[in-house]
């Protein structure tokens, strides 16, 4: 004997199936000693919720305005005899009665009146054979007043007759009022003796399909053991290719963005043109379905903020081809007005996309602005994008609202509008994608929405714009705080 308890201990597979079955030992004399009173505890509070759907569902069933009027009018102790004294009383008494039946409930349900001045509950309809109309109810616990609004349990009582449970309801009349209670008993000495015995038996079943299965499974423990280490053991490989698969698409998305910043152009280059001017730009993803434009042709200087369709690589994938429709028709067209330059550029669009067996409706919101380095004057065109002006010297922005359509196929496509303003030296334009204003976050998880967006652009006017963009990022990420970002977000601020 000695020795095959040391080989059990020697052998790793062995010992852990002694472990195994002497835990199983352990566990299942702990639920037989401990899980009984938990279980009464549990079987009591399913009873207790039981007596509240009880009453709650019965006290719907009994129009309030007929049982006031039936206390109304009866007023003394007596008043009504027998069940079919009274035709309120009698159809109570049936919803009860059917309730009482179906629910096998071992007690009479009953209905009691507060009388406040005398400080006792008077009884009204209850399903027993004989009724005790408005006898006094002394002794009772404090919550039935407590709580006669709203409904609930009582905690267990002993009285003459026994240990009970109990549950009530408010029966409210047509304005709301509680006009009386509904209560329901269970007596718990009957409970726990149906509990016990019930119990009992669950234990000496769920006891030998223990031991039973415990038997059974002894000859698998190794087998099974050695097929979960091979298991382990592919779940391993498995996951260095997949992490290997992880990098290869990781490192693709990286060299795609890459390429994006091709189209992406330096704003260092733009700067010389303007009072001030600079960019806040934060893909959701590696690569983004936002970007900015600037071109310059002449006098004049191109730029745009745009949200292509999607984020991520197709929304990537999506912005090449709507910044290159941008370049066409601006160097291969040679156009100038911006509502003519996005009515190409949809053009274009469409065109690209027509081809598709699967009928793509990519392509992008849009503010485009032209401004004129030389007289000052600015215009714009917007596909769903607004842009801000915000005068020098003034505290509010101006709103220049774009045309309610895409650029790309819409079933009712019309030009694009070209608005024309005289900017003045130290004016301010913002262009921005819907990214930033349809950020949720804050204590209670909302939209940031545009009316904040403008509050926070004003907030940071004074500065320079890199600082105005840099106190615009913070704000962002501080409003954003653990939420994770919902779009690419793209702004660019211009002083003239």
């Amino acid at each position: 004997m000695s020795n095959l308890i040391v080989r059990i201990f020697t052998n790793l597979s062995t010992r852990i199936m002694f472990i195994f079955y002497l835990s199983i030992i352990l566990i299942t004399a702990f639920f037989i000693i401990f899980g009984y009173y938990t279980q009464l505890n549990l079987q009591e509070q399913r009873q207790y919720d039981k007596l509240k759907a009880i009453v709650s569902a019965t006290s719907a069933a009994i129009d309030g305005d007929e049982h006031q009027r039936m206390m109304e009018d009866h007023t003394t102790k007596d008043a009504i005899t027998s069940n079919d004294q009274n035709m309120t009383y009698h159809m109570i008494r049936d919803v009860m009665t059917k309730t009482s039946e179906f629910n096998n409930l071992n007690s009479a349900m009953y209905t009691m009146v507060y009388n406040k001045s005398k400080d006792v509950f008077e009884f009204g309809v209850t399903s027993a054979e004989e009724p005790y109309f408005r006898h006094e109810y002394h002794d009772y616990p404090s919550l039935l007043v407590e709580k006669m609004d709203i409904g609930g349990t009582v905690p267990r009582y002993e009285d003459k007759h026994g240990v009970w449970i109990s549950a009530f309801h408010p029966i409210k009349n047509g304005k709301g009022e509680t006009v009386a209670i509904l209560q329901a008993d269970v007596r718990f000495n009957e409970f726990i003796d149906m509990v016990r015995s019930k119990y009992a038996q669950e234990s000496l079943i769920a006891l030998g399909a223990i031991i039973l299965l415990a038997l059974i499974m002894i000859p698998y423990t190794r087998k099974v053991l050695k097929e979960d280490e091979r298991q382990k053991q592919k779940v391993r490989i498995q996951a260095e290719i997949i992490e290997e698969k992880n990098k290869d698409i990781t490192d693709s998305i990286n060299y795609a963005l890459k390429i994006q910043n091709t189209i992406l152009p330096n704003i260092d280059q733009f700067k010389p043109y303007f009072g001030d001017i600079d960019i806040l730009y934060k893909p959701k993803d590696i690569v983004a379905g936002d970007f900015f434009f600037l071109d310059k042709v002449g006098d004049d200087v191109y730029v745009a903020a745009a949200d292509c369709t999607g984020h991520g690589v197709p929304g990537a994938m999506v912005s090449v081809i709507c910044s290159n429709a941008l370049s066409y028709a601006l160097h291969e067209k040679n156009l100038n007005s911006t509502g003519e330059v996005l009515d190409q550029v949809r053009k274009r669009v469409v065109e690209k996309f027509s081809s598709s067996p699967d009928g793509i409706k990519d392509g992008m919101d849009v503010s485009l602005c032209k401004f004129n380095i030389k007289t000052g004057e600015m215009e714009y065109s917007g596909a769903n994008n607004a842009v801000y002006v915000l005068k020098n010297g003034s505290k509010e922005l101006d709103t220049l609202n774009p045309d309610k359509q895409p650029v790309g196929q819409f079933d009712h496509a019309t030009p694009f509008t070209t608005h024309s303003i005289q900017l003045q030296k130290g004016d301010q334009v913002y262009l921005f994608s819907d990214g930033y204003a349809d950020q949720f976050g804050g204590d209670k998880g909302k939209k940031l929405k545009y009316k904040s967006f403008k509050q926070m652009i004003l907030d940071a006017s004074n500065e320079e714009m890199s600082s105005q963009i840099r106190n615009l990022d913070i704000g962002f990420e501080k409003w954003k705080g653990d939420f994770e970002q919902v779009d690419d977000v793209c702004l660019i601020g211009v002083r003239f």
